[in-house]
C-alpha cells in the first residue's frame, strides 16, 4: 500500500474547529440515562467538524480531544497505541501479520480497524493539509486491509463477533463521515458484504455479540434493507435481555465484563435514539438503569470493582448510569447519586456481597466481602472455575484477593488464573466441572448477621468430593466466620482451604492464628487476624496460586495461606475460620435450641451464631421428557424417553414413573429406573383411538435425602383408527 505524503508534525497544535454536539452530556428526562453525546436525528451535517453521533457510539470514542490529535499523528508516524494490548508498528504497506509488540488480543484487534478512526476524525477537524493527509492515510489503510484479506480467506478470528463488530463500525463511520462520495459508496459496499457474516451469527455468545449486533444494525441503517434493520434491531435487544439478569447482575461471571456490557447498552440506547427506534431505546434504558445497584454492591470501599473472574481493577465510568443512581454515588464517593441502603445482596449471576456500611469520601474503615456462589450457569468466556471463592477487604486493605484475568495471551499464567487452584476457595483433588451448578442453600441478612451457604458439586462426578461453604458476617462485632464442610463419596483425600493474599500483605502463623499486616491507601499500617480450627501454612506465590493479574497484563506476587482438610470415604470433615481486623478473635462450639452453634468473640465482644444447615442436600431433580411420534395408528408403539439430572449431573438409578391421563386422573403405566447417564426409555403400544396425554414423575432414589418429586411437561399422542 502506498503511503500518502505526510505533513510534518507541528509542535504547536492548530486550533480545532468547533465540534457539533461534542460537549453535550445532559440527562435524558424520559429515562434518566445520561447521554454522552447530543441525541438528535442522524445527520452528516457535522461531518466537517469530525463529529457524528452514530459514529461516536460505534466505539465509545467520545468527542475529539487533543489526545486524539496526538494519536492520529503517532499513527501517521507508524505507531499505533493499542492500549493494554500493546503497541502496533504500522508499515507503509502492512502485512497484517502478528507482531511481537502486541499480545494475542492485540494481534486480533489489528483486524478490527477501529484503531485507525482517529485519522479520519482528526483529519476532518483540522481541515488543513495535514488533515487531508490523515484522511488519505485512513482510506488507504482500510482499502489495503480489504485487498489483503479477501472475504473467502478471512479466518475465524478476523470474523469473530468482537473484531467483525468493530470493523463494521469503522465502515459505518467511513460511510457517514468520509468527504469523498466515492469512498462513502465503497464503505457502503463493504457494509453489505460484512452484513452477510453478521446476520449469520445468532444471538448466543456474550458482550461481543451485542457489540456486533449494534454495529450491524447501524450498518443496515446505512446500507442494508428494511428487513435487515428490523432483525438486527430486535437481535440487539434480545442479546441484551439474555445477558442482563433481572436483578442487574451479569451472565459473564465477571462484573467487569458486565460493566462493559453496560457501556454497550448505553451506546445502543444512543444509537437507537438517533435512528428514531424509541421503543427499543426504552427497553435498553430500563435494563441499564437496573444495573446501577449491582455495580455499586460489587465495588469495594476503595471504589474498585472486585476482581472476580476476568475483572481487572477498574472503577465505574462516568456517563453510563443515571445521575441519581447508586452507581453514581459509588463513582463519586458520595458527592452525587443515591446512597445505597442495602448492606447485603445476593445476585442471580452467582454473587453475594456484604459490608459493614457505606462511607462517603475516602473510606478506610469499612469491611467488605464477596462470595462466588455460581448458583446459575455463567457463560464460560470470562468466568473462572471459582465457586466458593471469597475476597475480604477491611480498613482500606485488600486482605484476601481474587487473581483477576492477567492477559489474554495464552500464557501459562493466564491458564492458571482461571483455575480453582488460583482462588481463595476450596480446592479438592481433580478438576471441577465448570458447567455444573452450585446451589445457594442459605441466603439471609439482618441488622446483625449475613448468612450465605453455597453447595458446590463441581468435583462430585470426577473425584467424588462434595463441598459446602457457609459465610457469616457478624456485623455487630465486625467478624467474618467461614464454615467449610467436605464429604468424600468415592475415596479419601485432602481438600485445601486456600486464602490468596495480595502483594503488600504479609502473613505470620502462630499455632492456629495467622497474623496479617498491610498498608492502606493513606500509608497507615493495618493489621488483621485469622483463627482456624485447622493447621494453617503460609507459602510463597507460584504460577498456580498467589500470582495475581488484577491489572491487565501486569503480574504481582503475593502469598498463600492453606489449611488442609482431610476426609475419609463416606465421612464429612469441617473446618471453621474466623477473620477480623478489629482485634483478636476466639471461637467455641455451643448449641442453641438443640442446634449446632458457634460463640464468636472479638476483644470481649461476643455473639452466638447458629450454624446448622443441611450441607449436602440435593436439588430437586430436573427432567426432560419426549415421545417419538405425535400421531400414530391403533396398534403402533410410541417410544417415550426421559433424562433426569440433579445439580446438572446425571441422576442415575432415579425412579421414573410414566403416567397416562385417564378419566380425569393420572394412572401409572410403567415404573422404570434411569441408567448411569440419567436416561430412561420405554415403548408403549397404543390400543385405542383418541388423544392420549402422558407425563413422567421422578421420585427420590433410595437412600437420598433432600430430593423433591419432579414432574415433566405433558406430551400428547394422537391415535387414529387403523385402516383396513
Amino acid at each position: 500500500m502506498s503511503s500518502p505524503s505526510q505533513t510534518p508534525v507541528s509542535r504547536r497544535l492548530p486550533p480545532l474547529r468547533r465540534l457539533t454536539g461534542a460537549v453535550a452530556a445532559g440527562a435524558l428526562a424520559l429515562t434518566g440515562v445520561v447521554a454522552v453525546q447530543t441525541v438528535a436525528a442522524p445527520s452528516t451535517a457535522s461531518a466537517a467538524a469530525g463529529y457524528d453521533g452514530v459514529c461516536e457510539n460505534m466505539h465509545t470514542l467520545g468527542s475529539l480531544t487533543r489526545a486524539d490529535v496526538d494519536r492520529a499523528r503517532a499513527i501517521m508516524g507508524g505507531t499505533v497505541d493499542m492500549g493494554q494490548y500493546g503497541t502496533m508498528r504500522l508499515a507503509a504497506n502492512p502485512s497484517w501479520a502478528p507482531q511481537s509488540g502486541l499480545d494475542l488480543a492485540g494481534d486480533r484487534y489489528m483486524h478490527s480497524l477501529h484503531w485507525a478512526l482517529p485519522l479520519l476524525k482528526t483529519g476532518l477537524a483540522l481541515g488543513d493539509a495535514e488533515g487531508q493527509a490523515m484522511i488519505a492515510r485512513f482510506t488507504a489503510i482500510v482499502v489495503d486491509w480489504v485487498k489483503d484479506n479477501p472475504v473467502k480467506k478471512r479466518t475465524y478470528w478476523q470474523n469473530h463477533p468482537q473484531y467483525l463488530g468493530f470493523r463494521i463500525g469503522t465502515f459505518v463511520c467511513m460511510n457517514r463521515l468520509d468527504p469523498s462520495a466515492t469512498h462513502k459508496a465503497w464503505a457502503a459496499k463493504q457494509l453489505r458484504v460484512e452484513l452477510t457474516k453478521a446476520l449469520a451469527y445468532g444471538t448466543s455468545g456474550n458482550n461481543t455479540m451485542m457489540n456486533l449486533k449494534l454495529t450491524a444494525y447501524a450498518a443496515a441503517r446505512q446500507a442494508g434493507t428494511e428487513a435487515q434493520r428490523v432483525k438486527l434491531r430486535d437481535q440487539t435487544v434480545n442479546v441484551a435481555q439474555r445477558l442482563a439478569q433481572a436483578d442487574g447482575s451479569d451472565l459473564e461471571g465477571a462484573p467487569g465484563y458486565g460493566l462493559y456490557l453496560g457501556t454497550i447498552m448505553h451506546r445502543a440506547y444512543n444509537v437507537f435514539t438517533l435512528y428514531g427506534a424509541s421503543s427499543s431505546a426504552g427497553k435498553i434504558a430500563s435494563m441499564l438503569n437496573a444495573r446501577g445497584s449491582f455495580y455499586a454492591q460489587a465495588s469495594r470501599p476503595d471504589r474498585y470493582l472486585e476482581t472476580i473472574g476476568d475483572t481487572h481493577l477498574q472503577k465505574i465510568p462516568s456517563g453510563v448510569f443515571s445521575a441519581t443512581s447508586e452507581a453514581e454515588w459509588v463513582r463519586t464517593s458520595g458527592k452525587t447519586g443515591r446512597k445505597p441502603s442495602a448492606l447485603y445482596r445476593r445476585y442471580a449471576g452467582g454473587y453475594a456481597f456484604g459490608r459493614s456500611g457505606w462511607v462517603a469520601g475516602t473510606d478506610t474503615s469499612s469491611t467488605f466481602y464477596s462470595l462466588r456462589t455460581a448458583d446459575r450457569y455463567a457463560l464460560p468466556s470470562h468466568r473462572h472455575a471459582d465457586t466458593t471463592s471469597m475476597t475480604m477487604y477491611a480498613d482500606g486493605v485488600s486482605w484476601v484477593a481474587d487473581p483477576g484475568p492477567y492477559a489474554y495471551n495464552g500464557s501459562s499464567l493466564r491458564s492458571a488464573v482461571v483455575q480453582r487452584a488460583a482462588h481463595s476457595a476450596l480446592v479438592a483433588p481433580g478438576t471441577p466441572n465448570r458447567s455444573v451448578y452450585g446451589r445457594v442453600q442459605v441466603s439471609a441478612t439482618s441488622a446483625w448477621t449475613d448468612r450465605t451457604c453455597v453447595y458446590d458439586p463441581g468435583y462430585l462426578a470426577g473425584s467424588g468430593f462434595e463441598l459446602t461453604r457457609c459465610v457469616y458476617y457478624l456485623r455487630a462485632i465486625d467478624a467474618m466466620v467461614v464454615e467449610d464442610l467436605v464429604r468424600a463419596t468415592k475415596r479419601s483425600g485432602t481438600i485445601q482451604q486456600q486464602w490468596v493474599l495480595p502483594s503488600g500483605v504479609s502473613a505470620r502463623t502462630s499455632g492456629r492464628y495467622v497474623a496479617l499486616s498491610g498498608t492502606d491507601a493513606t500509608g497507615t499500617a493495618r493489621s488483621a487476624r485469622f483463627l482456624t480450627s485447622g493447621t494453617p501454612r503460609v507459602s510463597g506465590a507460584t504460577t498456580t496460586a498467589g500470582t495475581l493479574g488484577q491489572s491487565y497484563g501486569k503480574a504481582t506476587r503475593g502469598s498463600v495461606v492453606r489449611v488442609p482438610v482431610s476426609v475419609a470415604t463416606g465421612r464429612t470433615a469441617r473446618v471453621v475460620t474466623v477473620f477480623t481486623s478489629s482485634g483478636t478473635p476466639s471461637v467455641a462450639r455451643t448449641s442453641v435450641g438443640g442446634k449446632a452453634a458457634l460463640r464468636v468473640a472479638v476483644n470481649g465482644r461476643a455473639t452466638t451464631l447458629v450454624t446448622s444447615v443441611n450441607a449436602f442436600a440435593r436439588l430437586a431433580a430436573k427432567v426432560a421428557f419426549s415421545r417419538s411420534k405425535a400421531k400414530v395408528k391403533v396398534g403402533q408403539k410410541v417410544r417415550f424417553t426421559a433424562r433426569v439430572t440433579s445439580l446438572g449431573l446425571a441422576a442415575k438409578r432415579a425412579k421414573v414413573v410414566l403416567q397416562e391421563r385417564r378419566k380425569g386422573k393420572w394412572r401409572t403405566v410403567k415404573t422404570l429406573r434411569t441408567a448411569t447417564n440419567g436416561r430412561v426409555s420405554t415403548k408403549v403400544k397404543m390400543t385405542s383411538k383418541g388423544t392420549k396425554r402422558y407425563r413422567v414423575v421422578v421420585r427420590a432414589k433410595s437412600g437420598t435425602k433432600g430430593w423433591k418429586p419432579a414432574v415433566s411437561v405433558t406430551r400428547a399422542v394422537k391415535v387414529v383408527k387403523k385402516k383396513r
